[in-house]
């Protein structure tokens, strides 16, 4: 009797663990598939804006209100939000002479796909410097209290990465493949 309740008990636990797995990533794969075009156009405005000067952009409020984005030079960041100074960022934005039509249009495609934040991140791989495209969305929901806020993020990388670090992660769980160069995974931060 106690090996069949202790079975149980176990069943019952793995099948949360999956459950709350799935869900995860049925809503990545969900929020990928319906968007993937407007995804595909806003990587697209985005990198020909920070080829000429590299920055990250979004929103600092899950309202898509307040429009912040850093500005990265050789030797600082900045960052100008809406919220605090809206014409400090437009300084920034005439001083590095951005196409403001297309800042604006990635705001709008940000906006209207609940985007919360846009950035690359630099890596090296075999002593060559690469970057990886990352796209935050959406909180996931957390019930218990003084627990920190967790959101999804996905992943565009340039070409496949297959280290025993990365097999790992997608062995773990950590990273969920999408695509073929499209992964998800949850962080504490969404930038």
């Amino acid at each position: 009797m106690k090996t069949i309740n202790t079975f149980i008990l176990l069943l019952s636990i793995c099948g949360s663990l999956l459950s709350c797995n799935a869900s995860k990533h049925r809503k990545s794969a969900a929020y990928y598939n319906e968007n993937k075009t407007a995804i595909l156009e806003l990587r697209h405005i985005y990198d020909s804006l920070y080829k000429q000067q590299p920055f990250s952009v979004g929103f600092t409020d899950k309202s898509f209100t307040y429009y912040v984005m850093e500005i990265t030079t050789d030797t600082l960041r900045s960052i100008y939000n809406t919220e605090k100074s809206e014409q400090q960022l437009y300084r920034a934005i005439e001083k590095f002479r951005y196409d403001t039509s297309l800042l604006r249009k990635l705001a709008v495609k940000m906006k209207a796909i609940d985007c919360l934040w846009l950035d690359k991140a630099t890596y090296y791989l075999n002593e060559k410097k690469d970057t990886v495209t990352f796209l935050s969305f959406n909180s996931v929901s957390i019930e218990y209290p003084f627990v920190e806020n967790k959101y999804y993020v996905l992943l565009f990388l340039h070409h496949a990465i297959e280290t025993p670090l990365m097999k790992a992660k997608v062995k773990k769980g950590d990273l969920v493949k999408l695509d073929d160069l499209v992964y998800f995974t949850i962080g504490n931060r969404f930038r």
